[in-house]
């Protein structure tokens, strides 16, 4: 969110967007890799299991929602 903000702030809104989305993508990156790692294991072979099936829907919509919260807290911020 700081990234976003004083690069929106240095760059003014089309510098805000493009460090937003680079922010964003790598925070679903890093949300995702972790914890679909921990949920399903580093040893788990064949499909997964319908708990860890839903475990790894809820990291996916974590994921998705963490970018909608930063932009709520941030827009209002550079404009």
């Amino acid at each position: 969110m700081i990234l976003s903000v004083l690069t929106g702030l240095l760059f003014g809104s089309d510098g805000y967007y493009v460090a937003l989305a680079w922010t964003s993508s790598a925070l679903m990156y890093f949300i995702v890799r972790s914890f679909r790692t921990a949920a399903l294991g580093p040893d788990s072979m064949g499909g997964p299991v319908p708990r860890q099936r839903l475990q790894l829907y809820l990291t996916l919509g974590a994921a998705a929602f963490q970018p909608l919260i930063i932009y709520w807290l941030t827009f209002h911020l550079v404009r």
